[in-house]
């Protein structure tokens, strides 16, 4: 089976000539745990700024004014993490991307302004070997680059030479077998040696073999790459969190997934086990999933929000969480909990038109639709045709009742407005009720909706009006977001 490709490049702005020299401790240094000198002969800022990379976003780190011409030290007396760090301008202009690894004592050089391939090295093995490795990559993909616009030239031309295309297509698949060819011997020669050995074999998918002999899964290729997604991974390097490869990996790697919620928990779970003895990857890995899940837009995506709250935040595994914060987020998934999808519906008491007490439990059809509404809600006023019109077509079909609950106060003009709009549902308002409904049901903005089962558990719920028979009809036929 064809491997499946998918080469992350970082962008880290290292170049060609670099020099195997050792670089001793500076002898003014003796008190300094990290010194790192740059010396760029086409710089003349009187400062340049050093910023660490965290998942997908940089964080200053220090600034570092010039001591001699186009000289700058970049030292401290306490530890220096490791990973990729950005050197920028006075005017926050990046100038290129350095490795932080073992070497904590080495220069780098670059004459003229060419940072890409003038750039020296001493003492650093760890930034010449990612210097040589862009420097190998970027032939290959410039080459690539340059075929690809005279494919383009070709194919648009009065009369295409087919021969001639195929042979720069045929050209452009040999620059691509090298480069891939360069990158899986790097990665063997370097992958499990140093920082950016681990980052490029990170950056690689996994090959997928060709299913064994009697396999019947014809997802076999998924569920192979799925569960293998990981493999390049080395959990144990502490400081991959302060690489640019990690956000978009864990980021694809959930895209990949269906957006089924228990599959979700179950692979978010796996992940953060292996990660469990890696802090900062443990730590991001949390944050991300969490703000990912509480802002989708699938139906039923908060209880993996809810799941991960509770599971690690609420258990204290999050100990870098402020405490207000914290209190706040599990305040919310508390809420959250008890109208998921699959939950029983609280049950709502409230008051009719007539000024009877009742409940969204007090109908004996298929399907119950709860329909949070306000009188000035503009969407409400939009949207509330559209539900007026499914109600009058489909209402005996399917066999539902729409339970409409005013979120407005003033029961004069809630009830005119039933009257002007013609509203044949159950209607209820008032603001008196069992319970604090605005709560419970989590209703932020109107107009929201809940379908019931027969059973009045949650089936969907916040889905927009003209999904709603779509959303009634998909359950009819025995298909579940689960």
């Amino acid at each position: 089976m064809k491997k499946i490709i998918a080469i992350l490049i970082i962008t880290l702005l290292m170049g060609g000539v670099s020099s195997v020299h050792a670089q001793k401790k500076p002898k003014d240094s003796k008190k300094d745990a990290y010194h790192i000198t740059f010396i760029l002969e086409s710089i003349d800022d009187t400062m340049l700024y050093v910023a660490s990379y965290y998942a997908d976003k940089t964080y200053m780190f220090d600034s570092i004014r010039v001591s001699e011409p186009h000289t700058y030290v970049l030292k401290g007396d306490t530890t220096l993490p490791r990973g990729i760090y950005v050197l920028a301008g006075q005017n926050k202009n990046k100038y290129m991307d350095f490795v932080v690894d073992s070497s904590v004592f080495f220069t780098i050089r670059v004459e003229g302004t060419d940072f890409i391939n003038n750039v020296t090295y001493i003492g650093s093995p760890e930034n010449e070997q990612a210097c040589d490795f862009f420097k190998h990559a970027g032939y290959f993909q410039g080459k690539m680059y340059e075929l690809r616009n005279d494919i383009k030239t070709m194919e648009s031309a009065a009369k295409p030479n087919a021969k001639e295309i195929k042979s720069a297509k045929d050209l452009m698949i040999r620059y691509q077998d090298s480069l891939d060819s360069y990158i899986a011997d790097f990665v063997v020669k370097y992958g499990d040696k140093t920082l950016f050995g681990r980052i490029q074999k990170f950056a690689q998918d996994v090959e997928v073999p060709d299913p064994p002999k009697g396999n019947k899964d014809s997802n076999y290729a998924y569920h192979y790459y799925v569960n293998h997604y990981w493999d390049n991974c080395d959990f144990n390097e502490q400081a991959m969190a302060y690489t640019p490869i990690f956000q978009p990996r864990i980021d694809k790697f959930f895209k990949t997934l269906p957006p089924l919620v228990d599959t979700i928990i179950k692979y978010a779970d796996q992940l953060l086990d292996k990660m469990k003895d890696n802090p900062e990857m443990f730590k991001y890995a949390v944050w991300f999933i969490t703000n990912k899940y509480e802002r989708s837009e699938y139906v039923g995506h908060d209880e993996i929000f809810v799941h991960m709250v509770q599971t690690y935040y609420a258990q204290g595994r999050c100990p870098w969480t402020n405490e207000a914060v914290l209190e706040r987020m599990v305040d919310r998934a508390n809420v959250l909990d008890k109208i998921l999808v699959g939950r029983p519906c609280p049950e709502l008491w409230m008051f009719d038109t007539n000024d009877r007490f009742i409940s969204n439990y007090s109908f004996n059809t298929k399907y119950t639709i709860m329909w949070f509404w306000d009188v000035d809600c503009g969407h409400c006023k939009s949207a509330t045709p559209t539900l007026v019109e499914f109600y009058n077509r489909a209402k005996k079909e399917l066999d539902f009742e729409v339970y409409a609950v005013c979120m407005g106060s003033d029961v004069g003009k809630w009830k005119k407005a039933i009257v002007e709009r013609q509203l044949p549902f159950v209607n209820v308002g008032g603001n008196k009720a069992n319970l604090d409904f605005r709560e419970v049901f989590d209703i932020r903005t109107t107009p929201q909706i809940f379908v019931l089962d027969k059973d009045k558990k949650i089936i969907a719920k916040k889905i927009g009006v003209e999904s709603l028979e779509q959303v009634i009809r998909d359950y009819e036929a025995g298909k579940r977001i689960r």
